[in-house]
């Protein structure tokens, strides 16, 4: 096992598929986005015209949360980095796997405001610490810039018929698709069992985190042999 596990393939795509179904929960029920802060910009621009204070606040909140989860995410790397301690992206899974477990909780949930500061700042996180598969970078939050890719990598691959441009391809395409079946996944559960699909995301994260943190265990044991 590579020290960079948080490049693997699958650790990707299953960020990816948690990613959409994130997003979808926390706009239907918050009416606001966890990580997409250009509907969060525009929403709130439309909103304050409409005089609606409340909802724009909420995700001002959220943008400027998202905001300083980047920066933290930054001096995380930094500072591990000099450190040399390389698995330190383990604990902000099983952070992630905590935070949306907290969410889940009835006298938690309710508070509006508060919770789309939290999944906001978490979310960036993730972001930053997550944000290559197999050295090919990628967005585990949004999909923009994917199908960006998806389409480009396309073009070139068939004008060019390169290796390179297909395997970018397939790249994008996969991660577009994870974030997709997350969100559609996502909707259905909030409509069989309402706020509580949130349990999805936290349950995804907790499998995450442990598979990883086997995998770790294994690869230092096998060093030590």
């Amino acid at each position: 096992m590579k020290t960079s596990f948080h490049e693997d393939r699958w650790v990707g795509l299953f960020l990816s598929f948690i990613g959409g179904a994130m997003d979808s929960y926390t706009y239907i029920h918050y009416d606001a986005f966890a990580s997409a802060q250009t509907g969060n910009i525009v929403l709130a621009i439309i909103q304050a015209f409409d005089g609606e204070w409340g909802s724009v606040g909420k995700k001002m909140l959220s943008t400027l949360f998202f905001f300083l989860g980047i920066l933290l995410a930054k001096f995380l790397i930094d500072y591990f980095k000099k450190k040399q301690l390389h698995f330190w992206r383990l604990f902000v899974l099983y952070f992630e796997t905590l935070i949306f477990f907290l969410v889940s909780l009835t006298f938690l949930n309710h508070q509006t405001s508060l919770v789309t500061i939290i999944i906001a700042f978490t979310a960036a996180i993730q972001w930053i610490s997550f944000d290559k598969i197999n050295g090919l970078t990628y967005t585990n939050l949004f999909t923009t810039g994917n199908l960006k890719g998806v389409a480009t990598n396309l073009y070139d691959f068939l004008v060019t018929g390169t290796i390179e441009a297909k395997k970018k391809f397939i790249h994008f395409l996969l991660v577009v698709l994870a974030f997709v079946s997350g969100a559609i996944l996502s909707v259905l559960l909030y409509r069989l069992v309402g706020a509580k699909a949130i349990l999805l995301v936290s349950g995804l994260f907790l499998s995450l985190s442990l598979s990883e943190t086997y995998l770790i265990w294994r690869f230092f044991r096998h060093e030590q042999i």
